[in-house]
C-alpha cells in the first residue's frame, strides 16, 4: 500500500503475515525493501520523463538522454515493514547484516558497499506508542489486540470518539494493517468520516456466519458418511438431509454431490 501527500514524500507499507502462507519471517527482507524503493524511484523517473517530453522541456544532450532536467528532484520513499508473526523477528534488518560484512575479513567493504536498513515495526511488541502521531498511535494500539475480538472491541470502545468517525486515509490504512482489505465495509457518516466500530462488527458477524456455514457442512459430511456406511441409498440420504438440516431438495442434492465419493 502506498501513500503520498502534498509534503512531497511517498510512504509504502508492506504488511507481513496477514495470511497463513506468509506466517514465517522473510530473511531476504532488506533486499525486498531495496527493490521496492528502487522501483518507486524508477516509476517517478518514468513519470517525469513522460511529462518533460510531452511538454518539450528538455534541453541539451544530457537532459535528452536522462529524460530529466538538471533541476528535477524525486520524492523520498519510505518503506515500512509491518511484521505480525507470533515469533520475534530474528532476521537481518539491514543489507550489511545480510551480506555478513560485519565479519572482520570484510571490514574494508563497509566503506564501499552502501547499506540499506529496513523500517521494521512489530505491532505486537510496541510499548511506547506515544512516539507516534495521534492517528498512528491509536491504530498501532488497535493492532496489538487484533487477535482477540473482545480485547479489540474494548480498545475501540475506549477510543470510540476516534473510531466512530475515522478519516478515509486512516481507515484504508487500518484495513490493510488488519488484513481486511476486501471484507471490511465502509459506512460513511454525514461528517464524511467512517464508522469503523460498525464496520468491525459487520466483519465479525460475517465471520460468525461463515463459521456457522462451515459447521453445517461438517455435520452434513459426517452424517452422509454414517448413512453410506450403513448402506443407505441416495434417495434415503437426501430425505434425511432435507429433514435434519431443513434443506430444499436442490440444496440437499448439491451437498450429496459435493461430499459423496463413489467407490472405485
Amino acid at each position: 500500500m502506498v501513500f503520498s501527500n502534498t509534503k512531497k514524500w511517498v510512504m509504502r507499507i508492506e504488511c507481513m503475515n496477514l495470511s497463513k502462507k506468509n506466517e514465517i519471517i522473510y530473511y531476504a527482507m532488506p533486499v525486498r525493501g531495496m527493490l521496492y524503493d528502487a522501483l518507486s524511484y524508477v516509476d517517478q523517473v518514468s513519470q517525469i520523463k513522460k511529462l518533460r517530453r510531452e511538454n518539450k522541456e528538455l534541453e541539451g544532450s544530457a537532459e535528452f538522454l536522462s529524460g530529466l532536467k538538471k533541476t528535477d528532484h524525486l520524492y523520498p520513499v519510505i518503506t515500512i515493514i509491518f511484521y505480525y508473526g507470533e515469533e520475534k523477528w530474528d532476521g537481518k534488518i539491514d543489507l550489511h547484516g545480510l551480506l555478513g560484512i560485519d565479519r572482520k575479513e570484510y571490514s574494508l567493504l563497509k566503506t564501499y558497499v552502501p547499506n540499506y536498513r529496513i523500517n521494521l515495526i512489530e505491532p505486537k511488541r510496541l510499548e511506547n506508542l506515544k512516539c507516534f502521531q495521534t492517528d498512528l498511535q491509536i491504530i498501532f494500539g488497535m493492532l496489538k489486540y487484533r487477535k482477540s475480538k473482545t480485547e479489540l472491541q474494548n480498545y475501540m470502545n475506549s477510543n470510540k470518539e476516534y473510531f466512530s468517525n475515522i478519516d478515509e486515509d486512516s481507515y484504508n490504512a487500518a484495513k490493510v494493517l488488519l488484513g481486511s482489505e476486501s471484507s471490511l465495509k465502509a459506512e460513511k457518516q454525514e461528517s464524511g468520516g467512517i464508522d469503523m466500530c460498525k464496520a468491525l462488527d459487520d466483519l465479525y458477524q460475517d465471520g460468525v456466519n461463515e463459521g456457522r456455514e462451515q459447521g453445517i457442512e461438517q455435520g452434513i459430511r459426517a452424517l452422509m458418511q454414517d448413512y453410506l456406511d450403513e448402506g443407505y441409498d441416495r434417495e434415503k440420504i437426501l430425505e434425511k438431509l432435507q429433514k435434519i438440516f431443513s434443506l430444499s431438495r436442490e440444496k440437499a442434492e448439491l451437498y450429496y454431490m459435493k461430499f459423496h465419493q463413489p467407490q472405485e
